[in-house]
């Protein structure tokens, strides 16, 4: 984009009068300053419409963060031209979440000059905030013309969900894979994929596991015992119809924290913890391999417009067929039929978000907790002013330390 500033309208305006004023009363010193007045913006547009070329690249570090904490982005611009850049006013498009646009005052860069520029983005909102593109401006030494280009490229800074540090385990159901017992390690992918490695040096070619080998491309084998891991799954009810309020105080921020708190409590207890949303997908679930990677797909974490709580129920099965483990869900209101599905297929503990007593607190007990506790389930409901931590200590009270 590129034109007159209102001060380069407003000089060619004043030429122009001054032109036809001279040529009216005949004063031809009037209408040579009208005319020079006339020229000076058109010259001044000519000289901010000079091609110049850069490319742009980020590096952000780190590229995950704890609300809070900034992360420091290294802006690398390249001049790839054939001629210097002229002086640039150069202005970073973020997200509304990390504050000011950064604006910075870029001097000329030479042909296959480099120049780095270094600001800090910071935000108390998790999620994935983007950075650029960046957008420059150059304009004459008059202020009569600007030019404005947007040089493509992106990057993102990805804020974590906020935790707190949890003790203490809830009760371990039977068959949820204990350390005492001895089973098959399970993925949640399907039979097929239960007890299989890849080919080693030395192992038996009878061991060979051919559906595994030709569904990879590698050379797998079968693993006839191996030790058993518990394994545990986190729920979190993003429902929008589940939550209330916005932003930091609303109830999915306080939900998304605790479901975090938990993942991120259970994998460093090296518990196998699998993660799942109300959003329905047709992908199987995979363990979290480590706590960095819980909170990264927290972080993303929306409200879906799903209205039941399928996905969560599907997830619950699916572990079920699988060989079990500990629930620990973070819902909203569940209607008889989807908690009378939710017990069946084992037990857990819940932290129940029901949207009045969240935001009114107090001692009502929600019928969704109500009907949990009656199915074998320990569940405590949840207020606006709860602790995570003092909750999760209810819930695991005389359970496995």
């Amino acid at each position: 984009m590129r034109g007159l500033t209102r001060r380069g309208s407003a000089v060619l305006g004043l030429g122009l009068a001054l032109v036809a004023g001279g040529v009216l009363l005949g004063v031809r010193d009037l209408t040579r300053a009208g005319a020079l007045l006339v020229v000076l913006p058109f010259i001044a547009r000519f000289l901010v419409a000079r091609r110049f070329d850069l490319a742009v690249s980020r590096d952000v570090v780190p590229p995950m963060v704890p609300p809070g904490t900034p992360a420091t982005v290294d802006l690398r611009l390249r001049n790839t031209g054939t001629a210097t850049s002229p002086q640039l006013v150069a202005e970073e498009r973020v997200t509304y979440a990390l504050g000011d646009r950064p604006r910075m005052l870029l001097a000329r860069i030479g042909v296959d000059g480099e120049r780095q520029i270094t600001y800090r983005a910071r935000s108390h909102v998790r999620g994935r905030h983007h950075l650029g593109p960046l957008t420059v401006r150059v304009s004459d030494a008059f202020g009569l013309a600007r030019r404005e280009v947007v040089l493509p490229g992106e990057s993102s800074v990805l804020v974590l969900p906020r935790t707190y540090p949890l003790s203490g385990l809830p009760p371990m159901q039977a068959g949820s894979g204990g350390e005492e017992e001895s089973s098959h390690r399970v993925t949640l992918h399907g039979a097929s994929d239960v007890g299989v490695r890849e080919y080693r040096d030395g192992d038996d070619l009878r061991r060979i596991h051919w559906p595994s080998t030709a569904r990879t491309g590698s050379m797998m084998v079968r693993q006839d015992e191996q030790p058993g891991r518990r394994r545990a799954l986190v729920l979190l009810d993003n429902r929008a119809s589940s939550h209330i309020g916005t932003g930091g105080a609303g109830s999915l921020e306080w939900a998304v924290s605790a479901a975090a708190s938990v993942a991120t409590h259970l994998v460093a207890r090296d518990h196998e913890t699998y993660l799942a949303t109300a959003d329905l997908t047709s992908e199987p679930m995979t363990p979290l391999p480590s706590v960095e990677e819980a909170l990264a797909a927290l972080a993303v974490v929306t409200l879906t417009r799903e209205d039941d709580a399928g996905g969560l129920l599907e997830a619950a099965a699916e572990l079920s067929e699988h060989g079990g483990g500990t629930i620990i869900a973070v819902v909203g209101p569940l209607d008889e039929a989807a908690v009378r599905r939710l017990t069946r297929v084992g037990r857990g503990v819940a932290l129940v978000v029901d949207a009045e007593l969240f935001e009114r607190g107090g001692t009502d007990v929600s019928a969704t907790a109500v009907l949990l506790a009656a199915g074998g389930w320990r569940a405590v409901d949840v207020t606006a002013r709860a602790r995570v931590t003092d909750l999760w200590s209810d819930l695991v009270a005389g359970g496995e330390a």
